[in-house]
């Protein structure tokens, strides 16, 4: 039984290594086009998409406005999360016993990912290769805690 669940660490590991360089490498690429309409559109990288979100969610948190936030500065808030929730779940996959943190922080990360997508739909963003990455990466991060039907205590 120890070697079947030293299998599984090691798989999981192997995941995490994967995703996280996908993850990472999708702040490199183009992640979104801005379509203006007209031949000149706009394309921003991923990590301009990740600076955007974080400066947004520190206005949204560090300033109180009149009627309170727009519905697109939340779903652009939350889509930024993605960026700072992802690598606590690579944190927290160093313990077994996190097993349930690990999983409901990627059900808020899936749900921030909902955000991301109606935040583009909104804004008539196209998702890129930049975007179509990030979101492997970190479902690929979120995987192993997905697909193990073990717990902790059976471990």
């Amino acid at each position: 039984m120890s070697t079947e669940s030293g299998g599984i660490r090691w798989g999981a590991l192997v995941c995490r290594a994967l995703g996280l360089m996908v993850f990472a490498v999708a702040f490199l690429l183009p992640a979104v086009k801005l379509n203006s309409g007209s031949a000149d559109s706009v394309v921003f990288p991923g990590w301009k998409c990740a600076s955007i979100a974080l400066s947004q969610s520190v206005a949204l948190f560090g300033k109180a406005t009149p009627g309170g936030p727009s519905f697109q500065a939340i779903l652009l808030t939350l889509s930024g999360w993605i960026n700072i929730l992802v690598p606590i779940v690579l944190l927290l996959s160093f313990w077994r016993v996190l097993l349930m943190a690990r999983r409901v922080i990627g059900g808020f990360i899936l749900l921030c990912m909902a955000a991301t997508w109606t935040l583009l739909a909104m804004e008539k963003l196209t998702p890129l290769i930049g975007h179509v990455l990030w979101i492997v990466g970190a479902l690929v991060i979120l995987a192993p805690d997905a697909l193990c039907a073990r717990t902790a205590e059976q471990d």
